[in-house]
């Protein structure tokens, strides 16, 4: 079983099972850190604990988050 928090830590979840495929991403935060990433549906492998939310950088045109 895999655990993990968003990055404010308000909302958990876990992943269990193998990972199957993971994914190296290419923003900003993921570069610095050394962050993979990987995804499933959630309620068959993924549960989420906690209140979840979007958002996205203001100022941007894109729903991307960069920390410089």
């Amino acid at each position: 079983m895999l655990t993990g928090t968003c990055h404010c830590g308000a909302a958990h979840w876990t992943l269990e099972g193998d990972l199957g495929s993971i994914t190296a991403c290419n923003c900003t935060l993921c570069r610095r850190y050394g962050a993979l990433w990987a995804y499933d549906y959630v309620d068959e492998r993924i549960h989420l604990a906690g209140p979840t939310s979007a958002y996205t950088r203001a100022g941007k045109d894109t729903p991307s988050l960069e920390i410089l």
